[in-house]
């Protein structure tokens, strides 16, 4: 991977992150008091739905900085499986990406190790 494509993965990373980050903290999770149960009942629903939102951000903030600790650490765009190089074009469009292509669709399958 050359310097410019490493700048542009990381250019993109850094803007989800922040991305991800503003709506984590832009989120309010509470439930309002109501004297209707329907009302409470849909309350309630939908901060549930806000709380499954809010852990999926999360965790997508996590698997974010970690793909910039990788870049930073050098062990970044290489299979986590197989140890072969993860292809530009995957990284470019999935920067989170830690398997190549066959190792990934072997995982999708339920297989273990690619072919």
């Amino acid at each position: 991977m050359t310097k410019m494509q490493i700048k542009e993965i990381r250019m993109h990373l850094v803007q989800g992150l922040h991305t991800m980050t503003d709506q984590a903290i832009t989120d309010v999770l509470a439930v309002e008091n109501c004297p209707d149960d329907a009302d409470f009942a849909s309350q309630l629903a939908q901060h549930g739905l806000n709380v499954s939102m809010q852990c999926r951000r999360i965790k997508r903030i996590r698997e974010m900085e970690n793909a910039l600790r990788r870049l930073v650490q050098s062990d970044y765009g290489m299979c986590e499986e197989c140890g072969e190089e993860i292809g530009v074009a995957r990284l470019k469009a999935n920067p989170l990406a830690r398997l190549c292509v066959s190792c990934q669709s072997a995982a999708e399958e339920g297989l273990t190790r690619c072919a």
